[in-house]
């Protein structure tokens, strides 16, 4: 798994569920190979190791799944464990202020994104 910032993960996993374009979708070993976007959500990596899943929140990018490789390259990443639901609740709040009182069109839709994005990151952290 792969940002702009970093490499977030690299290690044998028994399968990735990932939130694709069209819904969430299982990659194990032997997947056919496929490239493909992905959606904002949830991101889960179950460790063939340790057997432990990690959770974190995409805000989007692709997937390709070829080879038993499965490389993600994403945006913006966040594991959930980092979530913080209560400052994220008070951003969401700070925007909506802002967005009552915005009247560009363009920033008016920036807000509604940035506020779309937040609601989605606490959901993910709701369902691990």
């Amino acid at each position: 798994i792969i940002s702009p910032d970093n490499q977030v993960y690299d290690d044998n996993t028994d399968m990735v569920v990932l939130p694709g374009d069209e819904g969430d979708f299982a990659a194990m070993y032997e997947h056919a190979p496929i490239i493909t976007f992905l959606r904002p959500g949830k991101l889960e990596v179950f460790s063939e190791e340790s057997k432990e899943k990690t959770g974190f929140f995409v805000s989007g990018g692709f997937v390709k799944i070829q080879n038993n490789k499965c490389t993600v390259m994403v945006d913006y990443i966040k594991n959930t464990n980092e979530i913080n639901i209560k400052e994220n609740e008070k951003k969401i709040s700070e925007l909506l202020l802002k967005l009552e009182k915005e009247e560009d069109q363009t920033t008016r839709g920036d807000l509604l994104i940035d506020i779309d994005l937040l609601k989605l990151e606490n959901q993910a952290t709701i369902d691990s």
